[in-house]
């Protein structure tokens, strides 16, 4: 359970640090390599959300190892915190991304205004 652990957190932190990074890309307005990075990783860990129907496969992994059909531990984090990670990062995710889309949006609109 250690290493899965370790694994689920260290995914976590990286989903997190996308998020946060994305958000201050739409804040910054600014664009490149790793805000396309960063946008990857997001779109991989939804996907990854939505074809398990909003669990984490590895708590899923988690649930099947311990034997319980409840919450397992499975990050090196407080249990309050892990379950509410979901809640907390959903609307900074979809206010970065709506910030995202603006920049982009306003850069389309310059290019395509421009003799």
């Amino acid at each position: 359970m250690f290493w899965l652990k370790l694994i689920h957190t260290l995914i976590a932190a990286v989903n997190a640090s996308a998020v946060f990074y994305i958000l201050y890309c739409g804040l910054r307005d600014r664009h490149g390599l790793w805000l396309n990075i960063s946008l990857v990783i997001l779109a991989i860990e939804l996907a990854c959300l939505a074809i398990f129907r909003g669990d984490c496969p590895l708590q899923l992994y988690a649930r099947q190892q311990t034997g319980s059909h409840a919450h397992v531990s499975d990050l090196f984090l407080p249990d309050w915190m892990a379950l509410s990670m979901i809640p907390f990062f959903t609307p900074i995710t979809l206010v970065a991304l709506g910030l995202v889309a603006r920049n982009q949006w306003r850069r389309y609109k310059d290019r395509k205004s421009a003799p």
